[in-house]
C-alpha cells in the first residue's frame, strides 16, 4: 500500500506589543479557519517586549491549545526582528504567514494566497476592501509603496499586508531597517539571494481593529519611516555587493546572511 504524503504545514507568526485584548480573538480567529485549509496549521505567538498582560494571555491559549507555543522577547525587538527569529525554530518545508496580534487581518483570507502556493516561493497579499482603512491611511500607504517601488524596481500592489512564504525563502538573511521597511530590504534580500524567486500576489481582506490604537500609521512617525526605508536600501545595496563580488571568486564562500 502507498504511504499518504504527510500534510504540508504552515507555521501562523503572531508577533504581539501590547496586545491583550486583541490577541484572544486573533487566535480564535485562526484557531476557527484552521480546520479547513489543506494544510495543517500550527501557531507561534511572539511576546515582544509586553508591558500588559499579553504574556499571561499567551500561557493560557498554550494551555488550552495544543497547536499553539510561544515564545518571549526580554525586550522590545520590532517586528522584524521578532519575526526573523522566529525562523531559526521552523523546520525547513513548512509555509510561514505572519498574522499581527491585533485581529486586523481575517484569516480566512489566507485561503486566497494558499489556492496560489502551487507555483510560488512567496505569495504577497493585497487588500480586497482597502476602503477599510481612512483615506489618509491609505495615502499614506499608498505613498510608501511607490518610494519602495521606486527604491528597488518593485511592481507589486501591496508589501506590508499578509503574505505566504517557505521558510528557507527569508531563513538566513538580515534586515538593518525597521518599521514597515523591513519587509522592503527582505524581499529585496531574498531576491538577490535567488533571483529565480516565484512571487504571486492574491486578494486578503481586513478588519477595524477590536481595540487600542493601530501601531501601523502614525503621522509623528512619517521621518522615521523615511530613515528606516534609506537604512534599508543601503543594506540592500552593500548585499548586492556582497554577492557580485563572491560570484566573482572561487565560489568557496559561505552562504551570504544578508548583511
Amino acid at each position: 500500500m502507498a504511504k499518504t504524503a504527510a500534510p504540508e504545514t504552515l507555521t501562523v507568526l503572531v508577533p504581539c506589543l501590547n496586545e491583550e485584548h486583541n490577541l484572544p480573538e486573533t487566535v480564535a480567529d485562526i484557531l476557527a479557519t484552521a480546520p479547513g485549509l489543506p494544510v495543517k496549521v500550527e501557531i507561534l505567538l511572539i511576546d515582544d517586549g509586553s508591558t500588559d498582560g499579553t504574556r499571561g494571555v499567551m500561557e493560557r491559549l498554550c494551555a488550552a491549545h495544543p497547536e499553539v507555543s510561544m515564545r518571549v522577547n526580554a525586550e522590545n525587538l520590532g517586528l522584524g526582528r521578532s519575526v526573523m527569529q522566529a525562523y531559526e525554530t521552523i523546520p525547513d518545508g513548512h509555509w510561514v504567514t505572519v498574522i499581527p496580534g491585533d485581529n486586523e487581518y481575517i484569516f480566512a483570507s489566507i485561503r486566497n494566497l494558499l489556492a496560489v502556493r502551487g507555483d510560488a516561493d512567496l505569495v504577497l497579499g493585497y487588500f480586497q476592501n482597502p476602503v477599510i482603512r481612512t483615506a489618509t491611511r491609505r495615502l499614506a500607504s499608498r505613498s510608501f509603496t511607490l518610494v519602495m517601488g521606486a527604491l528597488y524596481g518593485f511592481s507589486w500592489r501591496y508589501l506590508n499586508g499578509m503574505k505566504l512564504y517557505r521558510v528557507e525563502v527569508m531563513r538566513g538573511l538580515s534586515v538593518r531597517s525597521g518599521g514597515h521597511a523591513y519587509t522592503a530590504e527582505l524581499i529585496a534580500k531574498a531576491q538577490l539571494r535567488n533571483p529565480m524567486l516565484r512571487i504571486r500576489e492574491a486578494p486578503f481582506a481586513a478588519r477595524g481593529r477590536a481595540a487600542g490604537q493601530t501601531k501601523a500609521f502614525r503621522p509623528a512617525g512619517i521621518s522615521r519611516a523615511v530613515r528606516e526605508a534609506w537604512v534599508g536600501y543601503r543594506s540592500v545595496q552593500r548585499y548586492r555587493t556582497q554577492l557580485l563580488e563572491e560570484a566573482g571568486g572561487d565560489g568557496s564562500s559561505a552562504t551570504p546572511s544578508g548583511e
